[in-house]
C-alpha cells in the first residue's frame, strides 16, 4: 500500500532493498503492516523492497505468515495480512466473473 506521505517513503524507498540487497534502480516503501489507525507510516511499519520483493511480500510472505501465526495461535492479526494485495485480488476477481 502506498504511503501518503510522500516525504516519508522518499526516505525509506532511497534504502537498498532489505530483503536483496539491490541499489540499482527503484525501490518501493512498502508498509508492513497496511495504513489504519493502530499501524501508521513510522519507520517501524515500513520496508524499503525493489519491485520484485514488493511483489513477493504482498502476494506471497504475508499471507504465508498470517496463516503460520494464525496455526500457531496467535490472535488480533492484521486483517491486510490474510490475502494477497488488493491488485491481485482485483484480477481473481475479473478471471472468476469471465
Amino acid at each position: 500500500m502506498a504511503f501518503k506521505n510522500r516525504r516519508a517513503a522518499k526516505a525509506i524507498a532511497v534504502l537498498p532493498c532489505e530483503w536483496c540487497g539491490w541499489t540499482a534502480g527503484r525501490r518501493h516503501a512498502a508498509h508492513i503492516i497496511d495504513e489504519i489507525k493502530s499501524a501508521g507510516e513510522g519507520r517501524w511499519n515500513a520496508l524499503s523492497l525493489c519491485p520484485n520483493c514488493a511483489t513477493v511480500f504482498d502476494e506471497v510472505i504475508r499471507p504465508k505468515l498470517y496463516r503460520a501465526l494464525k496455526e500457531f495461535g496467535a490472535t488480533n492479526l492484521p486483517p491486510s495480512w490474510s490475502k494477497d494485495n488488493k491488485i491481485s485480488q482485483a484480477i481473481d476477481e475479473a478471471l472468476e466473473e469471465s
